[in-house]
């Protein structure tokens, strides 16, 4: 076989082992198997695969150290924790098999999400879902805003580049140059698969630090945008010293024209209300307010004062009648800085040793860029137009 064959059996039939593996575990774990699994068969095929993935070249990232792991690991006989122990080893070790050559198989998935209005956090969610995407379909994942109608079509014009990789770099550093011209898999509107800003997900301990891992591995922050970080970490008390509570709160567009099916957001006399009850009972020294509001910001400024921390500049009326992309475009914001200035803003939260807020794409953000925090509070009042207060009031009872 040449080696593109090879490369496509060792996709095809890692990912069917994969599935075996994982159907062997989900039985032994349902107690449903009448003897515990043959994990020494399964590492047989792996060493196999492992010998054929070789045979590739030498170009490509070792997998050897986490075979050798997982082949030191080998349960037996088999006990639930050697199992699990096991089960991560051994699908680690596959799946850099696995996205490895399918950056030798170079075939390539331009991810372009054509829809004005959504802000750059509910950019990240769907892309995030997109590659997982990508990946399971063996294609290379580029995120594509130069040819896509989006917040992004119009800072890639004014900065000559694809404007996505001003904030972020490439999931497995292709670019639009990589990408030949020809048949290309195309991706486009919102996966069935990706982070949610509904309660199953952020209450899901499992779902969340699977989405933690992709966002470190497929979404490291650009140069650029990690640099402009750091500063703000810099000039603010961030250090192992200081407690800082992390408050998310939406206006302007949210609550000004209630977007329909959109999480509702709490008024912000009760964030008021439940961030000075945490500064208090969970000691911080200081709170740190992420906004694009004017007036949530005035009022955080009169109850918190000296104790408010914030890094924004762009601040906007609170009662818009138009999407906050839109209304930026319109007032002649730059687009670009606000970006930055609101990534920024949720990686500082993910710094925060607390965390609260309503349900938005910048809430998910926020916790998947983080390592966790000690305590979290999301409020969850329903959707815009289908089961929030006013809705439910409307309807004759």
């Amino acid at each position: 076989m040449i080696q593109n064959e090879i490369a496509n059996a060792i996709f095809s039939s890692g990912k069917y082992i994969k599935q075996c593996f994982l159907t062997e575990l989900g039985r032994y774990y349902a107690g449903s198997s009448d003897s515990s699994p043959d994990f020494t068969q399964y590492m047989q095929m792996l060493e196999q695969l492992h010998t054929l993935y070789h045979s590739l070249g030498s170009g490509l990232e070792s997998p050897d150290r986490l075979i050798q792991e997982a082949a030191d690991s080998v349960p037996f006989p088999a006990g639930k924790g050697a199992v699990e122990s096991f089960g991560r080893k051994y699908i680690s070790a596959l799946n850099c098999i696995l996205v490895n050559t399918i950056r030798f198989r170079r075939c390539y998935c331009c991810i372009q999400r054509n829809d004005i209005i959504p802000g750059i956090g509910s950019h990240m969610i769907t892309n995030l879902g997109q590659i997982i995407t990508s990946l399971n379909d063996g294609y290379i994942p580029v995120i594509d805003t130069s040819n896509a109608n989006n917040i992004f079509t119009e800072i890639s014009r004014n900065h000559g580049k694809n404007a996505w990789e001003l904030y972020f770099r490439q999931p497995l550093s292709a670019g639009l140059q990589d990408v030949p011209a020809g048949e290309v898999k195309r991706l486009d509107g919102i996966p069935g698969f990706m982070p949610s800003y509904n309660m199953d997900c952020l209450m899901n301990p499992e779902l969340i630090s699977f989405w933690r891992e992709a966002v470190r591995k497929y979404m490291p922050f650009s140069p650029e945008l990690e640099a402009k970080i750091q500063d703000a970490l810099s000039s603010l008390p961030f250090n192992g010293d200081t407690r800082i509570l992390g408050i998310l709160c939406r206006g302007t567009d949210y609550t000004g024209t209630r977007p329909y099916n959109h999480p509702s957001q709490p008024p912000v006399e009760i964030i008021l209300s439940e961030a000075e009850e945490a500064m208090y009972r969970y000691q911080c020294d200081y709170c740190y307010l992420a906004t694009e509001d004017q007036q949530i910001l005035k009022r955080f400024q009169d109850r918190f004062q000296n104790k408010l921390l914030t890094t924004q500049e762009i601040y906007y009326p609170s009662d818009l009648n138009n999407a906050l992309n839109q209304s930026g475009i319109n007032s002649h914001i730059d687009i670009h800085q606000k970006n930055m200035e609101y990534l920024t803003a949720l990686a500082l939260l993910s710094k925060c040793q607390l965390l609260i807020g309503g349900r938005t794409s910048g809430i998910v953000v926020s916790i998947l860029l983080s390592d966790g925090f000690e305590h979290t509070h999301i409020w969850d009042n329903g959707r815009y137009g289908i089961d929030d207060t006013f809705t439910l009031a409307s309807h004759i009872l």
